[in-house]
């Protein structure tokens, strides 16, 4: 078992490393590795050559679900996706070779650009700037939804029909599954999302985790997405996903304040979350009345995914500040997703406790 606290690079056999790169990349004279992104992160590798640079990526350490973290997955969508007109790294090799990196991992081509994750990444952005990424942010979104599955050989990677009731039963799956906290409003609300599922208008490619954290911006000289990274959950579906689960990490939806990033759309000429429904509306023609509804199951869904994330920090030693917040941001999601609900239907999952389970009427 991989030690959790070891240093990441050590896991890289050299030796292995170099055979495995002299069959995918022109021959170099020197090579220098460093971590780029860990953590709770798929393990992400810069790989610099004296002639290119490249990004090696794999499962995170410790212990995750089965089925997350898919390298394989990433791989497929992003080689199958080259062709089509989204800024996205080029692949350029997968491997299942252990000797590498002590599990499957995939090679791709290094692209410049910042990942914003807080307020102080955009502290020298004009406001004009701020406008023009706002809307590249939707613009990418849209584009990513008018992939036509068909053609870039992808219609074999989820099913869409019904995707998001399968979801609500998949993630209530693996929550009683798997080791958590007490909190039963993760069971309560996912029986009222159930009870309130929208007509799916629309199917999609959707990338699962589509957010600012996931992209790789430039500013200088013009703004522009020149990435979208960490597609190991993009499937088909509906693509109100996406944007609900921009806009959870773009702003809090009914004031809690649950990530960093929501911070990062407070700068001057940053559109706020009703600006971009309003642009993402326009560009693709899309019913967005049932917008809360989604709102409400991704803060249900990243309650879940970051209560897993908190487990496994814990187990792996002393928690950071970062960490015990993500614990504590937990229970800010599913007061979120039971605020959005209680506007739909009335109730809350404290009125529904309190009738034994059963909806006041």
């Amino acid at each position: 078992m991989v030690d959790p606290v070891a240093d990441p690079c050590d896991l890289i056999d050299r030796r292995a490393l170099d055979e495995f790169l002299a069959g995918v990349v022109p021959a170099y004279t020197s090579l220098h590795i460093s971590l780029l992104a860990g953590g709770a992160s798929n393990l992400t590798f810069l790989l610099k050559t004296d002639r290119q640079a490249y990004v090696l990526r794999r499962r995170p350490l410790g212990r995750t679900a089965p089925r997350a973290h898919d390298m394989k997955r990433e791989f497929t969508v992003l080689n199958a996706l080259r062709e089509a007109s989204l800024p996205i790294p080029r692949v350029i090799a997968y491997s299942e070779d252990r000797r590498v990196v002590q599990e499957s991992f995939y090679l791709m081509e290094f692209v410049p650009g910042a990942a914003l994750h807080a307020a102080a990444a955009v502290r020298s952005l004009t406001p004009s700037a701020g406008t023009e990424l706002s809307r590249a942010v939707v613009t990418t979104l849209a584009g990513l939804h008018d992939v036509d599955p068909l053609a870039v050989g992808l219609v074999g990677l989820g099913r869409p029909r019904g995707f998001v009731e399968r979801r609500i039963q998949s993630w209530l799956r693996q929550w009683r599954s798997v080791e958590h906290r007490d909190l039963p409003q993760v069971e309560e609300l996912g029986e009222r999302l159930l009870r309130r599922l929208p007509r799916q208008a629309r199917s999609t490619l959707v990338h699962g985790d589509y957010r600012l954290g996931n992209l790789l911006v430039t500013t200088d000289p013009i703004v522009r997405i020149a990435a979208i990274l960490d597609w190991e959950m993009s499937t088909l579906g509906d693509p109100l996903t996406d944007l609900a689960h921009l806009l959870v990490y773009w702003e809090p939806t009914c004031g809690r304040v649950t990530h960093p990033s929501q911070h990062i759309a407070e700068h001057p000429g940053f559109l706020d979350g009703g600006a971009l429904v309003e642009v993402y509306a326009e560009q693709t023609g899309a019913d967005v009345s049932q917008l809360s509804f989604y709102l409400a199951f991704e803060h249900w869904r990243a309650a879940i995914i970051k209560d897993a994330i908190h487990l496994r920090r814990l187990a792996e030693g002393d928690l950071s500040a970062d960490d015990i917040a993500l614990g504590e941001s937990v229970a800010l999601h599913l007061e979120e997703a039971d605020d959005v609900l209680a506007r739909l239907t009335g109730t809350t999952t404290a009125s529904l406790a309190s009738t034994n389970g059963e909806p006041t009427p």
